[in-house]
């Protein structure tokens, strides 16, 4: 379980850069908003709000990571449901997120 514990912090570590960078703007947007959308809308789209929302996702799938790492390690099952929450929370957020994000762009 140990050498999953790693494999899990490692993928973690992955998340929360990936996650840092797009609170940065740095690299490619990854987000679906961006990945659906056709290049005349891609020129005129306001990145910033898609950004800042896959930097959260991000950051919380690489805490997410982190906390079932610290569960295979420590055998304590409070990670696991604090783990159930944050994942919880995610997908409210992306999709509370993405509805206000297209209220802001009609409004």
């Amino acid at each position: 379980m140990i050498v999953i514990g790693i494999i899990l912090f490692v993928m973690s570590a992955g998340c929360l850069t990936l996650g840092i960078m797009q609170f940065l703007r740095k690299g490619p947007l990854i987000n679906n908003a961006w990945l659906y959308a056709d290049d005349e809308q891609r020129r005129t789209m306001d990145k910033a709000p898609y950004y800042r929302q896959s930097g959260i996702v991000f950051s919380l799938i690489g805490f997410q990571f982190i906390m079932t790492g610290v569960f295979c390690i420590t055998k304590i099952h409070f990670f696991i449901y604090a783990e159930c929450a944050v994942i919880g929370f995610v997908v409210l957020y992306a999709i509370v997120s993405a509805v206000m994000i297209e209220k802001k762009k009609k409004g």
